[in-house]
C-alpha cells in the first residue's frame, strides 16, 4: 500500500486568513483613527469587509481539508481510496503504465512545457477517462494517454515498483 497526504498549503492559509481577518474585525476600533476627507467611511463596512475575507478564509479551509490517499495493486488492478471516494482500475483496461519523472521546461525551446511526476496510462479504450472521474480529474483529451499526477517523484517510484511486481508485461 502506497500513501500520501495531499496539500495543507490551502489549508493553512485559510486558517491563516480566517484567524488575521477574523481578528481585525473583531477589533475593528484599535488604533488611531486618519482625519482625511478620503479615509471617511463607516466603521461598519470596515468590520464587514474583514468580516468577509475571514468567512473566504474559513470557507477556503473547509474546501481544502487534506486527506490521505492511499493506493493498492493487487492481481485484479490499482485500487484508490481517499476519503469517502474510491476507485479500481482493472489491469484489462490498461495496454501500458509507466512513471514519469518530474523535468523543468527547456530554456531554449519556447515549446517545452513543464512534466511533472506521474503514473502514465495508457488504456485500451477513449471512455477510460469517463469510468474513472473522481480519480483522474481534469479535461477530456483525444490523448491516448491519460496522467494520474502525484505529488512527488518517490510515490511515482513506489506505485512503479508495486505495479512491476504484480504486472511486469505492463511496464514498459
Amino acid at each position: 500500500m502506497v500513501e500520501y497526504r495531499s496539500s495543507r498549503a490551502l489549508f493553512i492559509g485559510g486558517l491563516a486568513m480566517f484567524v488575521f481577518f477574523g481578528f481585525a474585525a473583531l477589533f475593528s476600533d484599535i488604533g488611531t483613527p486618519s482625519n482625511t476627507p478620503r479615509s471617511n467611511y463607516a466603521p461598519g463596512y470596515g468590520v464587514f469587509m474583514m468580516g468577509a475575507f475571514a468567512l473566504g478564509g474559513l470557507l477556503l479551509m473547509v474546501g481544502s481539508i487534506p486527506r490521505t490517499h492511499r493506493f493498492a495493486v493487487d492481481e485484479r488492478g490499482l485500487w484508490w481510496r481517499a476519503g469517502r471516494k474510491s476507485d479500481l482500475i482493472a489491469w484489462e483496461e490498461l495496454h501500458a503504465v509507466r512513471g514519469q519523472e518530474p523535468r523543468p521546461p527547456v530554456k531554449d525551446d519556447p515549446n517545452s512545457k513543464l512534466l511533472r511526476s506521474a503514473l502514465v496510462f495508457t488504456p485500451v479504450d477513449r471512455r477510460f477517462i469517463t469510468r474513472h472521474r473522481a480519480l483522474l480529474p481534469g479535461p477530456l483529451t483525444p490523448d491516448p494517454e491519460v496522467e494520474l499526477r502525484l505529488p512527488n517523484t518517490a510515490t511515482v517510484k513506489q506505485l512503479t515498483q508495486e505495479i512491476a511486481r504484480v504486472r511486469p508485461d505492463l511496464l514498459p
